[in-house]
């Protein structure tokens, strides 16, 4: 394999541990839930808009516009669900919510099981090929990296330089003093819940256009977890670069060894940066002082 190859690979594989990563980090910074069901709602979008482009016809831009809509839609009654569930009026305690989000993502796959079976399927999507420098890619692996790439700018846009963005960072910091400044927490929260989702959707979808949709495609999302903590679990850049370094470890052994092997790399890397940085790359640690 040559390095553009390489670099291909490593970036296709680098944006859907980078939308996981996202959903992690916002859910996390907002309310200190680890969302340990973003594999499987990116997995359960992916079986849903598989079956949306069957219903509807994948060959016509409206069919394609309708599977996109309902798996838009879909994910945000999945974001509606967690903020129900895992609301913090209702839900103060963390690491009961976390163990929350464990139960969602045993309940998610046996609703797969039940629906999908073992069931694996190739997306619809375009599966030629683009030459370039002497080199063969995968089409499918370009617009994953364009699609992924332009969602995560616009996450860290929005994020960063609008008034929503700019509400979100305060509520992460201090709750009560956000209430007493008149954000709208719920409303705010909601957005959260429904922006994770999303994002953690169109990481399954991406996963399963670059691969194939199973329902042990959900392990994906261990590596976006891998990728925030290694980020630091507040710090949306630093979960980009954790999930750049996860890709190119896990492509780097793929490419020098064998691909079974490269499934040591998150726990690898995990324990590794523990040991040295245990608050992450961002080294964030946020402490709220009464002055």
């Amino acid at each position: 394999m040559t390095l553009l190859p390489y670099a291909i690979n490593t970036l296709s594989t680098a944006v859907v541990y980078a939308l996981f990563a996202l959903a992690i980090v916002f859910a996390y910074r907002t309310s200190r839930i680890l969302l340990f069901c973003v594999g499987e709602i990116g997995v359960m979008s992916a079986y849903i808009l598989s079956a949306a482009l069957q219903w509807t016809g994948s060959s016509t831009a409206g069919g394609i516009a309708l599977a996109v809509a309902a798996t838009i839609l879909f994910d945000t009654a999945i974001g509606v669900v967690l903020f129900l569930v895992l609301g913090l009026e209702k839900q103060e305690d963390s690491f009961t919510g976390t163990a929350i989000t464990i139960a969602l993502a045993i309940f998610f796959a046996g609703c797969m099981s039940v629906i999908w079976g073992g069931r694996v399927e190739q997306l619809p999507f375009p599966n030629g090929t683009i030459s370039l420098l002497g080199a063969s890619f995968s089409i499918v692996s370009f617009i994953s990296i364009a699609i992924g790439a332009v969602v995560i700018l616009a996450i860290l846009a929005l994020f960063y330089n609008t008034p929503i963005g700019v509400e979100l960072q305060a509520l992460a910091n201090n709750r009560e003093l956000a209430i007493l400044n008149g954000i709208p927490v719920n409303s705010r929260m909601l957005t959260v819940w429904i922006a994770a989702s999303i994002a953690s959707g169109l990481a399954g979808v991406l996963s399963g256009a670059i691969s194939s949709v199973s329902i042990e495609g959900s392990a994906v999302g261990f590596s976006g977890l891998v990728a925030a903590i290694i980020g630091g679990l507040t710090s949306p850049g630093g979960a980009i670069i954790g999930a750049m370094l996860l890709a190119v470890g896990e492509n780097t052994i793929s490419l020098f060894f064998d691909v079974r092997y490269s499934v040591v790399v998150p726990v690898g890397l995990l324990v590794a940066l523990l040991a040295v940085r245990p608050y992450g790359l961002s080294a964030r640690v946020e402490r709220i002082a009464r002055t």
